[in-house]
């Protein structure tokens, strides 16, 4: 890891980020038909399309994308998003019924508030679970029932950039 002739990490990562976006949506833009293909989710895509309501649970910069992405979903698929901080989410005995779906997200896939919220929404009786992160051989990755990989690359720099734009790819 370099810095690649940039002064500092951090303004190598807002560099990349164009790059990282690409990278995230590489293998999954049909242009030609118009269409995404997310692999590991397109099986379940009636069950999401149909889901009751999506509650994304996340911390710092993953929960700053939730909160974005919440009006984005909301304005084009109909579905009500409610984005909770993880750390918060099993303390307050939330409501989670069937046909709920849970996005949990993390960069690292390691953040223990919000394997700590993927368990406690897997202990429920819900649709299903989507975790969204950047590292395949995370704990988050390994258990959750579907994984969207966002191919971020390592992040150096305290701000997080690559990580929060490639989020809002994957969940766009």
């Amino acid at each position: 890891i370099e810095k690649g002739g940039y002064e500092h990490f951090m303004l190598k990562e807002i560099h990349e980020q164009p790059k990282t976006i690409f990278d995230c949506l590489r293998g999954r833009l049909d242009v030609v038909n118009g269409e995404i293909i997310m692999a590991g989710v397109q099986e379940h895509i009636e069950a999401l399309k149909n889901a009751k309501r999506i509650i994304v649970v996340a911390c710092g910069t993953s929960w700053h994308a939730g909160l974005v992405a919440e009006y984005i979903i909301e304005e084009l698929c109909r579905i009500p998003v409610e984005v909770e901080y993880a750390s918060e989410f099993r303390y307050r005995n939330p409501i989670i019924e069937k046909g709920d779906v849970i996005f949990a997200i993390s960069q690292s896939g390691e953040t223990a508030d919000t394997l700590a919220a993927l368990r406690y929404a897997q202990d429920k009786d819900y649709l299903s679970t989507l975790s969204i992160c950047n590292v395949p051989t995370s704990s988050l990755a390994r258990e959750s029932e579907h994984v969207l990989f966002t191919n971020a690359g390592p992040e150096i720099g305290v701000a997080s950039t690559k990580a929060f734009t490639t989020q809002l790819a994957g969940l766009m």
